[in-house]
């Protein structure tokens, strides 16, 4: 009889912990590749609302007639990439508003996004009014704005450090379904935004189609571009993963998402496509161009670190995301050169030190300078390089 209230917290305890996404909802390896968004009534000749990050086909180009539907304001395509990077995406931030001040600022036909440049990417597809909020949103951001109630158990026992309701708040009151709708209208106008997240079973990556999604009559439209968005730039361990609902024979099922910086730190490289086919699609005969924002380093400053595990694994963590951004830019840069592209790159030199006040996540002041370092690039001419470091 001792032992009953022992036994009676320890039931109530793991029940309360139990998840209700369960592994017999989830995808399997024969069939996670062949399932379909809940109610998805999309046909085949559609565009479609997703793509593997390995996919053969080029549904941007109609070999048939020889068509593409995208649309291309002036005399080049523009495509923009974004990356990940934490809250060092205010770096981004800066840069897109330094261009739009003084009127740099590209029509591009392409942009993709993944985790931190996923929040930024919808603000530029968007364009207009958008690009000024980008700056109120992005230094906006704050760790008890987005992180909410935190415990450290819980990355032990439940799926992340944080209950992500904060999170996903944030998404909805940022990405309202009137800018969905923009998103829509840019969508139609022959402009492309693709967003990539983690498909955390296989560990591949999944780019999303968001603006065909926001033009679809998906009932559930708006809340699965919020789960793809709040996806994409969930860090695992941090914020819970994004279950997205889809159908195996009617059966529903469920697939986890999360941040697209495991599998890439940056892409554009959509699917198959033939850029010598699309220009001559779309009458041009200048070279595409391809901007890549890189929301971080690549080259780890030189630091010297207290023998501390804590310390130890957060620099060997941030200098892998260095070499896999870095081998990503070097993929990029190969494809384009084997694709007769031009390809240029903006990045955070590793002598930027400036310093945080806080021990956040989302520094104010540490981003504040940021979006200046980013927004001063622009001004002074020092945007765009083609070197690696």
């Amino acid at each position: 009889m001792r032992r009953l209230p022992i036994t009676v917290f320890l039931t109530l305890f793991l029940a309360a912990c139990s998840s209700t996404h369960t592994l017999e909802t989830r995808v399997t390896k024969e069939n996670y590749r062949t399932v379909t968004l809940a109610a998805e009534t999309q046909h085949q000749a559609d565009e479609p609302y997703r793509v593997w990050g390995d996919d053969a086909s080029d549904f941007l180009f109609n070999a048939q007639d020889g068509s593409t539907p995208l649309k291309v304001q002036g005399d080049r395509l523009n495509i923009l990439a974004l990356s990940g990077g934490g809250a060092n995406g205010a770096f981004g931030a800066g840069i897109i508003n330094g261009l739009y001040d003084s009127q740099q600022l590209q029509d591009y036909t392409v942009i993709t996004g993944i985790s931190a440049g996923s929040l930024i990417a919808p603000f530029v597809f968007v364009g207009g009014d958008e690009i000024p909020r980008l700056k109120e949103v992005m230094l906006g951001i704050n760790d008890k704005m987005i992180l909410g109630k935190r415990n450290l158990l819980n990355t032990l026992i439940k799926d992340a450090f944080t209950n992500g309701e904060q999170m996903f708040e944030f998404i909805e009151q940022v990405y309202t379904p009137e800018m969905i709708e923009q998103i829509a209208l840019q969508h139609q106008a022959g402009r492309r935004l693709f967003i990539g997240t983690t498909h955390f079973d296989s560990e591949e990556l999944v780019v999303w189609n968001l603006g065909r999604i926001a033009e679809s009559h998906l009932p559930n439209k708006v809340h699965l571009i919020h789960q793809i968005l709040a996806a994409s730039s969930s860090i695992p361990g941090v914020f819970p993963p994004q279950f997205i609902e889809v159908e195996d024979q009617n059966e529903r099922l469920e697939e986890l998402h999360v941040d697209g910086g495991l599998t890439v730190q940056m892409f554009f490289e959509v699917v198959n496509i033939d850029y010598h086919k699309l220009n001559q699609a779309l009458g041009l005969s200048e070279a595409p161009q391809v901007h890549v924002i890189r929301n971080g380093m690549l080259k780890m400053p030189y630091k010297s670190i207290e023998d501390r595990g804590v310390q130890l694994l957060r620099r060997s963590l941030s200098s892998m995301t260095i070499q896999q951004a870095k081998g990503d830019l070097y993929r990029m840069l190969y494809f384009s050169e084997m694709s007769g592209l031009d390809l240029e790159f903006a990045y955070i030199d590793d002598e930027f030190d400036a310093p945080k006040a806080t021990k956040d996540m989302f520094d104010f002041e540490y981003m504040q300078a940021l979006y200046q370092y980013g927004y001063d690039k622009v001004s002074k001419d020092e945007l765009w390089t083609t070197e690696v470091p």
